[in-house]
């Protein structure tokens, strides 16, 4: 069960999903799974895409089935924005007896598994086509659906969506400011971790975040992007994967304890 996202097609739509290919396309391609040579997204990329869009995925109750001759673990999860909880996206994951790797597994482990997948489904639904303008390359297939090697290519097609593909290199800050294209990336992702201003301003002592140095501005990007990654992370954790380690990154050569926001 999947429910069907359209892919954007109006102007602020569009810019919408290209600012959060943008903000965490790092993230999602340095924890994509290769398999087969080929790159799927985990759900740790899917939630910070949700998350970038200011929404958040969540699995329902988990289901023991045993019906038209499959029997396994099936969850329902969704998608909705946090701003008013509407429900943009819901898709349907199975974890089934038949599978190799899992049946001999422990129930809770199975479960968890199950809840991952129906999350990375469910985001999937509603933002397969960032995938594509984060990197082409990358399946959107969620990678905890691809068997233990890989698909058997007779037995398996994928389809792919299309969708423009959106590339920018940020430019050193002048003496009137960022441009524009960097401010706005460092907004968003001040939005989507609700950083605090005040103590990022304090730590760069600089008076206006536009006038941030290239390696400033460069610190502050990476450390952003870490701590939307620890937020994806940490909506995983809730859908009963084990994470060790939620917290944020830090800067290189930085102590984290000296980095206030």
């Amino acid at each position: 069960m999947n429910a069907l996202v359209q892919v954007p097609t109006n102007g602020h739509e569009f810019r919408q999903s290209t600012d959060a290919a943008g903000l965490c396309g790092a993230i999602v391609k340095q924890t994509a799974k290769k398999i087969q040579g080929r790159g799927y997204v985990t759900v740790e990329g899917w939630q910070a895409i949700a998350i970038a869009h200011g929404c958040a995925a969540s699995a329902l109750n988990v289901e023991r089935v045993n019906d038209e001759g499959m029997s396994g673990f099936k969850c329902v999860a969704v998608v909705r924005r946090m701003d008013d909880g509407r429900e943009i996206a819901q898709a349907e994951g199975f974890l089934g007896d038949d599978e190799n790797v899992w049946s001999k597994r422990p129930v809770y482990a199975r479960r968890a598994m199950v809840q991952t997948r129906a999350i990375s489904r469910a985001c999937r639904s509603a933002f397969a086509h960032v995938v594509v303008m984060i990197d082409a390359g990358l399946s959107t297939t969620p990678a905890e659906e691809v068997p233990e090697g890989g698909f058997v290519e007779a037995q398996y097609t994928e389809v792919r969506e299309s969708a423009r593909q959106q590339q920018s290199k940020r430019q050193p800050a002048t003496d009137e400011g960022m441009p524009a294209a960097a401010w706005a990336k460092l907004i968003q992702l001040i939005e989507a971790t609700n950083a605090d201003t005040g103590k990022m301003l304090k730590h760069f002592n600089v008076a206006d975040l536009k006038k941030l140095s290239p390696a400033q501005y460069d610190q502050a990007v990476g450390k952003l992007q870490n701590d939307l990654a620890a937020m994806a992370k940490a909506k995983t954790n809730q859908a009963g994967e084990a994470q060790s380690d939620t917290t944020a990154g830090e800067f290189d050569n930085l102590d984290a304890a000296s980095i206030p926001y």
